[in-house]
């Protein structure tokens, strides 16, 4: 059976003139569609947002209701088709999620929306869909404990905040120290990361933050892999090979091999030169965790 890549074409929606090019996801999906099976997420109910959001903020985000202060936080125009398309995102993870559980592997082609915190939006994410998996599948048993690890070029403030004194989810956060966001919030564990961090350094610290991971004993990692880490990525400052990404990406995987432990993997950021770069690293982020490549 081929693997199955959960993705909508309806992420691919039209910021304008914008650093977030929603293209790469269709990209990236085109690049995968001969190695794997494409599956549709469903929109989740209201229920499963306020999970991990507040009504409030709920209820602006399904009617497409934001003031001008959302929309500065959340630095993207919105829209009904926008809203839909962060929606269905969060369906796309709680649905990778359990074949996450299935399987020991499940594969998002979007989500990772990472700043969203519980009452508001922030640096392009409306809805946290991280959060809303975990606690969904909490909620319905399937899980106990649950560990993200977010190797995004940026911290993932919005999940630490959701999950600020949590003792049943670990978040691990590896970001570049000087980038978005100017406040950052607590994760169980950070790594700061300065501008021109390379390869081998890089590959150090993630090892020692892994074993944490590890050490924790979840039922379930969620795997933020954003590829804004690349050196040529016009809003992060690390020195990332391509061949560097990819050695993050089966840190992961081996980590979570050998703790026996399911893993979802949500893509995160990509700010390439143009979107077939950052697709081009997704796809091949997705394709090493489908066993795709070696």
């Amino acid at each position: 059976m081929r693997p199955r890549v959960v993705f909508s074409p309806k992420y691919a929606v039209d910021y304008g003139a914008h650093p977030f090019d929603a293209r790469k996801f269709a990209l990236t999906a085109e690049a995968l569609s001969p190695f794997v099976g494409l599956i549709a997420p469903a929109e989740p109910s209201r229920e499963d947002i306020l999970l991990a959001h507040d009504p409030v903020w709920t209820d602006k985000v399904l009617a497409s209701a934001l003031d001008a202060s959302d929309l500065e936080r959340l630095g993207l125009p919105f829209s009904p088709e926008i809203s839909l398309a962060h929606r269905l995102a969060v369906g796309g993870t709680v649905l990778a999620a359990r074949h996450a559980l299935e399987t020991g592997v499940g594969l998002h082609c979007g989500g990772g929306a990472h700043h969203a915190f519980g009452g508001r939006g922030g640096g392009y994410c409306a809805l946290n869909d991280i959060a809303v998996a975990v606690l969904k599948l909490r909620a319905e048993g399937a899980i106990r404990r649950a560990a993200v690890v977010d190797l995004d070029v940026h911290q993932g403030d919005g999940t630490a905040s959701i999950f600020s004194g949590d003792p049943d989810v670990f978040t691990f956060s590896m970001h570049q120290g000087d980038l978005y966001p100017p406040t950052k919030e607590r994760s169980s564990l950070d790594v700061e990361l300065k501008a021109g961090t390379g390869d081998a350094e890089y590959a150090g610290l993630l090892r020692r933050g892994l074993r944490a991971v590890s050490d924790f004993r979840p039922d379930l990692v969620v795997y933020q892999a954003g590829v804004d880490v690349w050196e040529r990525d016009q809003l992060g400052g690390l020195r990332l090979t391509e061949r560097g990404v990819l050695d993050r990406d089966a840190a992961v995987r081996r980590a979570c091999r050998a703790a026996r432990v399911p893993v979802a993997v949500v893509l995160g950021g990509g700010y390439g030169p143009a979107p077939e770069d950052a697709a081009r690293l997704h796809a091949a982020t997705l394709r090493l965790f489908a066993d795709r490549i070696s």
